[in-house]
């Protein structure tokens, strides 16, 4: 009940704030309309110019057509571009007061090192970071850590994101010996592996078994063709030189290389895998949904609690999301939640401030951390799991007394 009174409040105040700020985004459509009208007037203007230079003025014609555009470009990146400074803007006008309703700070620079991401094993190899907002708590007496963060791997030529979402982290109440990773099906991007390293391994299949079978395959085909012009026996067939003289090279390549390309994936998988172990849990949903590995099967299970695991999928609920994932490792307990959301967006340029889905959404989001954070007494999880069940028995055998 008081829980439901303490959202209802900070729904209450934080709505009273934005619906300050609904004339603050009208005024700004307003401008934005007269603006994007111009913009279409100066498009339509020199289009015309275009059609009417075309024949006589070349360059005349040429420079509206430039200029037209431009404006056409300028016409489509104003939507977005003001969307942005105004969720900006009310991240600044609003983020004060949600932060003192939850005792939270801010701080600026990065909120985790790259060697403590490093530790977590949670996301491949990365060459920098980027971090947005970065907020600190405390909640039941622990001490928590949330970060909007972005890892980005260099290629060659391009850059693309390893990970974009929420960092969680804090402190276990006792030494964890032995690291346990919970990841979202059909997630690989973790343990430090080079990111798309498994489209990198396809590739190199392809090219070194698949190409050179088509081009053994051809030159079978040109030594039969040779064979039937030349009218030779088939004794001489594969033993004459040929408009392929380096087939059996080939061959031999493409039954040899395979083979290596087998043992080294085999390796490397091992060597990344060979103290850890993939534990199978009584909880099928959750079984279906996250693959759980750790060096310690009962670890392991002395962790993953089922209220842990209701807990974790709640969080996954506020966020929306279907990719999540964490680690216990050391002392601590790191979750990240992929999502393109600011953590702090309340608001946009194009909906009204009216609506206090946003807000909900919002709270539900900090409430589920915070909820996470009773998994910091591992100890006392345990007791109450193990009293929840002790209970369900008693009701049990009251209902079902035996004969």
């Amino acid at each position: 009940m008081e829980e439901k009174e303490d959202k209802q409040k900070f729904i209450d105040r934080i709505s009273t704030k934005l619906l300050s700020l609904e004339s603050e985004r009208k005024n700004r459509i307003l401008k934005l309309i007269f603006k994007q009208i111009a913009v279409l007037v100066i498009f339509y203007l020199t289009l015309k110019g275009v059609l009417f230079f075309c024949e006589d003025h070349t360059y005349i014609s040429l420079a509206c057509g430039v200029i037209a555009f431009f404006s056409g470009a300028i016409f489509f990146y104003n939507f977005s571009d003001d969307d942005k400074n105004f969720k900006k803007f009310l991240k600044q006008r609003v983020k004060s007061q949600i932060v003192r309703n939850f005792n939270l700070k801010t701080i600026k620079g990065k909120a985790f090192t790259d060697e403590f991401l490093k530790k977590s094993n949670l996301f491949s190899v990365y060459t920098y970071q980027e971090t947005d907002d970065v907020i600190q708590g405390c909640y039941n007496e622990v001490d928590y850590t949330i970060a909007e963060t972005k890892l980005v791997a260099k290629g060659n030529k391009n850059e693309f994101d390893v990970f974009k979402g929420v960092i969680i982290s804090f402190k276990s109440n006792k030494v964890i010996t032995a690291e346990t990773l919970i990841t979202t099906k059909g997630d690989n991007s973790i343990r430090n592996y080079p990111p798309n390293s498994k489209s990198v391994i396809s590739y190199l299949i392809v090219c070194c078994f698949f190409i050179p079978m088509i081009y053994i395959g051809y030159a079978i085909y040109a030594k039969v063709k040779y064979f039937n012009k030349s009218g030779m026996s088939i004794t001489n067939l594969m033993t004459t030189h040929s408009p392929f003289p380096h087939i059996w090279f080939l061959t031999i390549w493409d039954l040899v290389f395979p083979v290596i390309i087998i043992l080294s994936i085999a390796l490397v998988v091992y060597y990344k895998k060979k103290k850890m172990q993939n534990v199978k849990l009584e909880d099928l949903t959750f079984d279906k949904k996250f693959n759980v590995y750790t060096q310690d099967q009962i670890e392991a299970r002395y962790l993953l609690t089922p209220a842990f695991m209701e807990r974790l999928k709640s969080l996954e609920t506020s966020f929306g999301t279907k990719n999540i994932k964490c680690s216990f490792f050391e002392d601590n307990i790191m979750f990240a939640i992929s999502t393109n959301k600011d953590l702090f967006e309340l608001g946009s340029l194009y909906k009204s401030l009216k609506s206090k889905i946003s807000i909900e959404e919002f709270y539900n989001e900090i409430h589920s951390i915070q909820e996470m954070m009773g998994h910091a007494d591992i100890s006392s999880t345990q007791v109450y799991s193990r009293m929840m069940n002790s209970k369900i028995k008693d009701v049990y055998a009251k209902a079902h007394p035996r004969a």
